[in-house]
């Protein structure tokens, strides 16, 4: 591309947005900002879910949001570092406030489930969070204590946006969720059966169970 030549005005009329990669940065353009925002390689897919159906300086979107800084727009939290299964590869959902702003590295095998591993190379991932990672792997989800793998916390699906949301933003650490969850299991009584408890059918006719 020739720089000097470009007209991103023109190209908008042939696209809704697009990108250009520059050395240190990149620059997105859309029809609210045909002269172009320069944003950071850190946030570069929070940026480019975000582009995909609103304005990326859209003040009002889900936290995180975009911030300005000697004018480069980055990210306000560092993105979430997520491994995955590949088999699993659709568990990050696009368009989710939690999930916009991650980075995913997959593993094939079940064997490769490593934590150790996983924790040496999230220590190379600069841009990252750096206090803890996700695993991702069939149904189950890991938080993962970066400096010492062998703390982790296993939770479902139907959790991990409040989990994930509250370590990325240290409201919370894994060992609280640790807790949290020995206070729940002490508190949960065993059901009793009450010795006087009698099945019986819609006509109030006593049954033997298995009937």
């Amino acid at each position: 591309m020739d720089t000097e030549t470009f007209d991103a005005k023109a190209k908008l009329e042939e696209l809704r947005c697009f990108i250009v990669l520059e050395k240190d940065h990149f620059v997105v353009y859309q029809e609210q900002h045909p002269e172009g925002v320069k944003c950071d390689y850190g946030s570069r897919n929070y940026v480019m879910v975000r582009m995909a159906y609103q304005d990326i300086k859209y003040k009002y979107a889900p936290a995180p949001r975009l911030k300005e800084q000697d004018g480069i727009w980055a990210c306000e939290k560092p993105p979430v570092l997520y491994f995955v299964f590949r088999p699993n590869a659709d568990a990050l959902r696009a368009r989710n406030a939690t999930e916009d702003n991650t980075i995913a590295e997959f593993y094939d095998k079940v064997e490769d489930k490593d934590f150790e591993r996983f924790a040496e190379i999230a220590k190379t991932k600069d841009s990252c969070a750096s206090h803890f990672f996700v695993v991702c792997h069939e149904n189950d989800y890991f938080v993962v204590d970066t400096d010492n793998p062998s703390v982790s916390y296993k939770f479902s699906a139907s959790i991990k946006y409040r989990v994930i949301k509250d370590l990325a933003r240290k409201a919370a650490t894994i060992q609280d969720f640790i807790e949290l969850d020995k206070q729940l299991h002490k508190r949960k009584a065993p059901t009793k059966r009450d010795a006087d408890f009698q099945l019986r059918d819609n006509k109030g006719v006593a049954m033997a169970e298995g009937e």
